[in-house]
């Protein structure tokens, strides 16, 4: 079965494999092609496989990644999903897999791009299914409840904290000055999309924070963009709070609650139950904010909208 691209973008899946059932979607380090898989909806003999490309546009005839496993059954469920993120290609494959309860392996998946000597292979981490059983692994991330404690805010969210609140104020007083010089006052503030990616990307690349901090701030960006788009305080709701005020907008772009509750529960996880994260972790999560914010660029998205 071939796969073609597509003239608009259809509903987008996001990245939590890692949470779901352990495994470890590879990305590529210097943006790249990457071929990822993770497990949604696993029941006691059931579930769904997400098999997700991100190629360079223009790509086509895509042969499907074939899922291979002993003990398990694959049914593709549907077509592939196509969607366009800035200059790339994102297509989704779902496939039903069945099976007896107990732990499975799902062999690493392979992806062929191109031809000739531009011949390519995109290969994606191998993955453990846990049908109707615990995990035999140590160390998972259990899902949680909604925390109650309140962890006091680390020092490095601190100083991220003062060091952005100086640059405002201080823009504040450039302007004021240069306004009093008869000079043209600065241009009005980034917009919160653009304002929420370059924080972002500034977080990604600083050397002195860990994997840690970077988790700690990545919650505090989504809240603080949905807060300024959404028009609702996410910065002091819990997460079933936001996740039921977005379940309740009408005009939402279908896809975004199911990144929202990834982008929370995973980071909820790091903050509260002091999971560690990955890398792999963090890029998935990544790719959840980058698609919810080209989604919901600013707009009105009360339900009483037409």
């Amino acid at each position: 079965m071939k796969v073609r691209q597509m003239p608009s973008s259809v509903l987008g899946v996001g990245l939590m494999g890692l949470l779901a059932c352990g495994a470890e979607a590879p990305v590529a380090a210097d943006g790249g092609p990457a071929l990822r898989v993770w497990l949604d909806e696993v029941g006691s003999g059931a579930g769904i496989l997400v098999v997700q490309a991100e190629l360079d546009q223009g790509l086509d005839g895509l042969d499907v990644p074939r899922p291979q496993s002993e003990r398990l059954s694959f049914e593709l469920a549907g077509p592939p999903a196509m969607e366009l993120l800035g200059e790339r290609s994102v297509i989704t494959w779902r496939w039903k897999l069945s099976g007896q309860q107990g732990s499975h392996e799902i062999a690493a998946l392979e992806l062929a791009l191109g031809e000739g000597d531009d011949a390519t292979t995109l290969r994606s981490a191998p993955l453990w299914v846990d049908l109707g059983v615990e995990p035999p692994r140590p160390g998972e991330l259990a899902d949680i409840v909604e925390p109650e404690p309140v962890i006091p805010i680390p020092w490095t969210l601190l100083m991220i904290g003062a060091g952005l609140g100086g640059l405002f104020f201080g823009g504040i007083w450039l302007a004021f000055r240069a306004t009093s010089r008869g000079e043209p006052p600065e241009l009005p503030p980034e917009p919160p999309d653009v304002a929420a990616l370059q924080r972002w990307e500034a977080i990604r690349r600083d050397p002195t924070l860990d994997d840690m901090a970077r988790a700690h701030a990545l919650s505090q960006i989504f809240r603080t963009y949905v807060e300024a788009v959404l028009t609702f305080p996410a910065t002091a709701w819990t997460t079933s709070e936001i996740l039921e005020r977005l379940r309740d907008m009408a005009h939402l772009p279908t896809g975004n609650v199911p990144r929202a509750r990834r982008l929370l529960r995973a980071t909820d996880r790091v903050k509260y139950a002091e999971a560690r994260p990955g890398q792999d972790l963090l890029e998935e999560l990544d790719a959840d904010l980058r698609a919810f914010v080209g989604s919901t660029r600013p707009h009105s998205w009360n339900g009483e909208e037409r």
